[in-house]
């Protein structure tokens, strides 16, 4: 049976240092270099009760079944699935290429369906979950009603190869302040397909909500063009990997080559997940001599937003 972590829960788990076994679920930091906080920090966090972080758990007898836990992204409208354990199930695909099966256990669903239950309890509207695309779950994830909306690469260039494109602080573009949020929303209208915006979010609430968290050391930059923004550029590290992300408007593609120079003018290992869509940045990034070692997919459950007035609606940008 699917319960909220108690006290007795926690204590149990870390008696028994549970959960054990690989993280199903991929959350982007721990793709890009993060350190994956350890079960104590896990059971920690839910037992302070923060609005901001979900734990569901079933028992077998005095070993822990399954687990998932989400925390909000960047607001409440937005929830991931940060940790996801199920005991005794496959983690990776099958030997000699052949498909993976998939978990039989009826509590896996059951374990999603109730995560979106309460992530909806507190307001949420979505739940984000990012698997790998071979992931011998992600049936399970589809039949809880997880659409899958766009496939991600994860890039990987080795320090060597990096440092060469001039001296950081290359003067390109401006730094990104708070006001830029909504410019930088039109900027993801103008960048990002029809489909990929019904997932994350079709409202600048619901998009700026959406955003990944961020950590120390963030460094953002922008491109204008005529009192608009026409590149964007962030970077920020992970145990000393630096992670990047990057956007261009379709009308100014000059743009990508002149951001990307400045990123790669950052010495270090680079971790970059980027979005199938964003295809142009991806090659540049190859040709820059790094090369793909994963890919992913990242699932969307919608939930019906609450209507608090009928004389108003949000509009897209």
């Amino acid at each position: 049976m699917m319960q909220k972590v108690r006290i007795s829960d926690a204590v149990r788990g870390l008696l028994i240092n549970a959960p054990k076994g690989p993280n199903l679920a991929c959350p982007k930091a721990s793709l890009c270099g993060a350190k994956s906080p350890g079960n104590a920090i896990l059971w920690r966090d839910t037992l302070a009760h923060r609005r901001d972080r979900i734990t569901l758990v079933s028992w077998n007898g005095m070993q822990l079944g399954s687990l998932a836990s989400a925390r909000t992204r960047a607001g409440y409208r937005v929830w991931e699935i940060d940790h996801l354990y199920m005991a005794g199930e496959p983690a990776s695909p099958g030997a000699n290429g052949q498909a993976p099966e998939s978990p039989s256990n009826p509590v896996f669903l059951e374990l999603l369906e109730d995560m979106v239950q309460e992530a909806g309890s507190r307001q949420g509207q979505r739940v984000v979950l990012r698997l790998p695309s071979d992931s011998p779950i992600f049936s399970i994830a589809r039949r809880g009603g997880f659409f899958p909306y766009y496939e991600e690469i994860l890039l990987e260039a080795a320090p060597e190869i990096l440092g060469r494109n001039g001296s950081a602080g290359t003067p390109v573009g401006e730094a990104r302040l708070p006001h830029d949020d909504y410019a930088l929303f039109q900027l993801f209208c103008a960048a990002t397909p029809q489909q990929v915006r019904v997932g994350l979010g079709l409202t600048f609430d619901q998009w700026k909500d959406a955003l990944e968290p961020s950590c120390r050391g963030l460094q953002e930059w922008i491109i204008r063009h005529d009192d608009r923004i026409s590149g964007w550029l962030r970077l920020q590290s992970h145990q000393g990997v630096r992670e990047g992300d990057i956007m261009v408007h379709p009308d100014h593609p000059e743009n990508l080559e002149a951001l990307v120079d400045l990123a790669l003018s950052f010495q270090g290992p680079h971790r970059w997940l980027l979005p199938v869509y964003r295809e142009a940045g991806t090659q540049l990034l190859l040709r820059q001599g790094f090369h793909e070692i994963a890919r992913y997919t990242v699932l969307i459950k919608t939930l019906a937003a609450p209507v608090f007035s009928h004389g108003m609606a949000a509009v897209e940008a």
